[in-house]
């Protein structure tokens, strides 16, 4: 009898592990997508593949950040807790009134986890894409009368310096996978790109070598 009570006390005790350990994969994913938007031409990007992958109009994308207040990584979140019969509007509140994602309960965060990593992936595409070829993007930006600098909400600051560092890294790479190939030179005019640039220096990119992103 011991012996089972203490097979089973060890059981828990795994998926107890399991599920914090999902819980800090997905958080890491998530809050990345905050930390990456704080550049205009990355909130662009960023913009884009939201609504590519949520089929949402821009403006809508848009006028839904503001009104829920929830940056990129809390906007997505909500989009994963959303289920039939309840609103987006209740799960935002239910985050901006958490301290952390632990305070969440009923995620299932393992799944929440893949699909954060999904959506990095495929930020990632974009960026090379975009300094690949950036004219598309522009056009696509006219077309849909999307101004990055009236993309912003107060909780898009709520990112630390290492996240901020590990974008930065991410960022840079792709840029520079996509410059030996691109068609228009990539616009470091804006403060925080060339940050990105002086950065670059910083941590020493080369071709050959994936930035340390979230795991």
């Amino acid at each position: 009898m011991r012996r089972s009570v203490l097979c089973a006390a060890i059981l828990v005790l795994l998926s107890a592990f399991s599920f914090a350990d999902d819980q800090e994969k997905a958080e890491k994913q998530i809050r990345m997508m905050t930390a990456m938007s704080r550049d205009d031409t990355a909130r662009s990007i960023v913009s884009r593949t939201f609504a590519d992958t949520f089929k949402i109009d821009r403006a809508q994308l848009v006028a839904e950040r503001k009104s829920l207040g929830l940056n990129y990584g809390g906007l997505f979140l909500a989009h994963q807790l959303t289920t039939p019969g309840t609103r987006i509007q209740e799960i935002a509140v239910q985050l901006r009134g958490r301290k952390s994602f632990r305070d969440i309960g009923g995620a299932d965060w393992k799944r929440i986890a893949a699909e954060a990593k999904k959506m990095n992936n495929r930020i990632n595409d974009s960026i090379y894409k975009h300094f690949l070829h950036s004219k598309p993007d522009e056009e696509r930006d006219k077309l849909e009368h999307y101004n990055p600098s009236a993309d912003l909400i107060r909780a898009d600051g709520d990112a630390t310096s290492e996240e901020i560092l590990n974008a930065q890294k991410q960022y840079v790479f792709w840029r520079n996978l996509a410059a030996p190939m691109s068609d228009n030179p990539a616009d470091r005019s804006t403060p925080t790109a060339h940050g990105y640039e002086q950065t670059r220096e910083d941590i020493a990119i080369t071709h050959g070598d994936m930035p340390n992103g979230p795991r």
